[in-house]
């Protein structure tokens, strides 16, 4: 028989313990200490990058408008997809061309001659103009006189303007500016911030984890912390998975399907920096979280709370679900939900499989001292 003596509860559990209980508070006080000086440095190196970061994260909006715009002008212009093949090739080859030199079609109407011969007469009184106005206006009665030759200028040039039905349209290629703008003034610096504070985070978690660690392993048993060892990295690579699918594959589509919807409405697109910046963040989190999928299912089956026979049984259910995740975790769009769930009906039955596979272990807990 054991005469290993069980703790009450007003019995101290540290008691047994190498460390007190204030050493330990003092343990992690310095785990977290040394981890939020590696985030700092984290948020340095984040910063010093930020602007990079942000155009690359751009790039893929700024490619995708350009390219909508292209397609949408060159349909005005009569040139649509078709059978012929040729034709087809052509066409990519202009949209693809006015993309990479970020060039848009412009129709402009030229005035008669008479009308032109004005031009720089009115150019050279508004400049005039300007000028006075942003320097110091020390004869405003010149300024007003200026102004009223301007008017006339203008009433002399409408003179010699047809009526517009019968002007002649000219097509003209100009440099298509189409891009992400911002309605406040703090909006480019805040974004900016939000930025360095994520690569930071990136770059230093690493670091962050390995503190962390240094106090959660001390209290695992051995077969707890393998457990660690082995499927940490599985769940950083799905998540991993999860991101560059998103990022490099899915995002492009979305854009697309998004940019598409809009032009069918006739809605001009005009994106704001924070609000796309939230959506390209939100996108890859979502499907990074998402690709946890199989280790969530292994780790209900351990603690068995759910048999593999059940999921085996369930998978309608299961995909029906998949639908309703991939709804919440993206944004409202369908084809970012199709392209979410179908990874995950494959990494549902991917959970399966490791279910049937895996060896059971050590239960987590297993081996410890149990003071009730």
């Amino acid at each position: 028989m054991s005469n290993h003596k069980l703790a009450s509860a007003k019995d101290n559990l540290f008691d047994n313990s190498s460390m007190t209980f204030r050493e330990h508070l003092d343990e992690l006080r310095k785990c977290l200490v040394k981890a939020i000086i590696a985030l700092s440095l984290g948020l340095l190196v984040g910063l010093y990058f930020a602007n990079d970061v942000v155009k690359y994260v751009a790039d893929p909006l700024r490619a995708a408008i350009l390219e909508f715009n292209a397609q949408k002008d060159l349909a005005l212009m009569g040139f649509e997809k078709g059978e012929d093949e040729a034709k087809n090739a052509r066409l990519m080859q202009m949209v693809t061309a006015m993309r990479e030199n970020s060039l848009k079609f412009q129709v402009v109407y030229d005035l008669p001659k008479e009308a032109q011969a004005f031009a720089p007469e009115i150019l050279a009184a508004e400049a005039k103009e300007q000028a006075k106005k942003d320097g110091d206006e020390d004869n405003q009665a010149a300024s007003d006189e200026d102004s009223e030759a301007t008017i006339r200028d203008y009433s002399q040039v409408l003179q010699y303007v047809p009526d517009p039905s019968s002007l002649t349209p000219r097509v003209q290629m100009v440099r298509d500016s189409s891009g992400l703008s911002s309605f406040k003034m703090e909006e480019p610096f805040m974004i900016w911030v939000k930025a360095g504070l994520i690569v930071g985070a990136v770059v230093s978690s690493p670091a962050v984890f390995y503190f962390l660690w240094q106090f959660i392993a001390a209290g695992l048993h051995r077969h707890e912390r393998r457990y660690v060892y082995i499927y940490l990295p599985v769940s950083v690579t799905l998540f991993i998975s999860g991101v560059v699918l998103a990022f490099f594959l899915v995002l492009h589509y979305v854009l697309q399907f998004l940019l598409d919807f809009n032009g069918s409405m006739d809605v001009s697109v005009e994106p704001r920096l924070t609000y796309y910046i939230n959506f390209v963040l939100l996108l890859p989190l979502g499907f990074g979280l998402a690709f946890q999928l199989p280790l969530v299912m292994l780790f209900l089956q351990r603690i068995g709370l759910i048999e593999t026979a059940m999921y085996a049984n369930s998978w309608r259910i299961a995909i029906l679900v998949i639908m309703l995740l991939s709804m919440l975790l993206t944004p409202a769009d369908v084809t970012s939900m199709i392209a979410l769930a179908i990874p995950l009906i494959f990494l549902y039955f991917l959970g399966i499989l490791m279910c049937h596979f895996i060896p059971r272990g050590p239960g987590l807990g297993s081996g410890a001292y149990d003071p009730t």
